[in-house]
């Protein structure tokens, strides 16, 4: 889901670029149907983008504003410009029907993209350029957890979806691996036998969650627990790719309720700062300038800074969507570090001058 997500925004990216001179109307409304200002007969979101389109046209010409209902989307007059989005939106609206936590809305004279993001954010709008950090951290807020749960005679994958922000945790599937081969009882009291099958069990769990984490790319951090002593052979087990996510081996019970368990790596997640190596080596960039220039080389594999940041990384954030870099939005102590390093720091394939 997340990773369909940004592969989305990465798409909207692309037009943005080609579209550049266009003005675009950016959107989030809080469109949770669980969220008690939205169950009055006009829900808050309702009324917020009224009052939102009221203020958008309080600075515009009166003539551009009344035209709307009768422009034509096909109209390339750029005096009807605002007239084409408010009528783009206007036909979207009509017939939406809220189904997630956030509404993501870019619309331009010439085209509309719309998406549903899993994390409340509150309704905010802009108009002129694209918008995309409040979609990047809504995206970099609701991280997928693998959690591989190791017992006896069985593997238990739980694939847990956590919010930063400390308040939602969504179990998104869970999932039973059986041994193949039991233990049979002639063999109990056969010590070499047993190891033998306990390998081949743990192989082919491992063979099975490189296969798993290859087919969920929006898995971003894995957790072992379970049995340890075979929880630290899967570890030795996975493929690097899948070890590399690795960052805990936790004393997590395979049977415990799943919620239980989101609950319980909530604080292993929350400290598990993928930014630490962003200035290593000589490979990073720091502030506005230096990363710009690493962008246009193409050089940039990480993309962190504090949130919320500053209009003016409105480009680099589109820039780096459409370059597939990762992008995270930093807490705490590593906010504070890359504040002081220009606002907005970058790890990079290779060094440049």
């Amino acid at each position: 889901m997340i990773q369909e997500l940004f592969d989305d925004l990465r798409n909207f990216a692309e037009y943005a670029a080609g579209h550049a001179d266009e003005k675009y109307l950016s959107l989030y409304l809080n469109t949770d149907p669980a969220d008690p200002e939205n169950q009055s007969q006009t829900p808050a979101w309702h009324i917020f983008l009224k009052n939102a389109v009221a203020e958008i046209e309080a600075g515009l010409d009166p003539v551009q504003t009344k035209q709307w209902k009768n422009v034509r989307l096909s109209d390339n007059d750029p005096n009807k410009e605002w007239a084409r989005i408010r009528k783009r939106l206007d036909k979207y609206l009509t017939s939406y029907r809220p189904e997630s936590k956030t509404l993501a809305l870019f619309i331009s004279p010439g085209g509309e993209y719309r998406f549903d993001l899993p994390v409340r954010l509150n309704n905010v709008r802009y108009y002129g350029k694209p918008h995309i950090q409040e979609f990047l951290w809504a995206v970099d807020e609701y991280e997928v957890h693998m959690v591989a749960l190791m017992a006896e005679d069985e593997a238990r994958v739980v694939r847990v979806a956590l919010d930063r922000t400390g308040t939602d945790a969504t179990i998104v599937s869970d999932q039973q691996w059986l041994r193949k081969q039991r233990k049979a009882a002639h063999n109990e009291s056969i010590e070499s036998r047993k190891d033998e099958l306990t390998r081949r069990f743990v192989r082919g769990v491992a063979a099975d969650a490189d296969k798993f984490f290859l087919q969920n790319p929006d898995i971003e951090r894995v957790i072992l627990g379970g049995d340890q002593r075979l929880a630290n052979a899967l570890l030795g087990a996975v493929h690097p790719a899948v070890k590399e996510k690795v960052i805990a081996v936790m004393s997590i019970p395979a049977h415990l309720p799943a919620h239980e368990i989101a609950g319980r790596i909530r604080e292993t997640a929350e400290q598990a700062e993928r930014i630490s190596q962003a200035r290593a080596g000589g490979r990073g960039a720091e502030g506005t300038v230096a990363v710009g220039r690493a962008l246009d080389r193409g050089a940039v594999r990480l993309l962190a800074m504090p949130y919320p940041a500053g209009d003016d990384a409105e480009p680099l954030l589109l820039q780096a969507v459409r370059q597939g870099c990762v992008i995270e939005f930093l807490h705490g102590e590593a906010a504070e570090r890359a504040a002081a390093s220009g606002g907005i720091v970058a790890q990079l394939y290779y060094a440049i001058n």
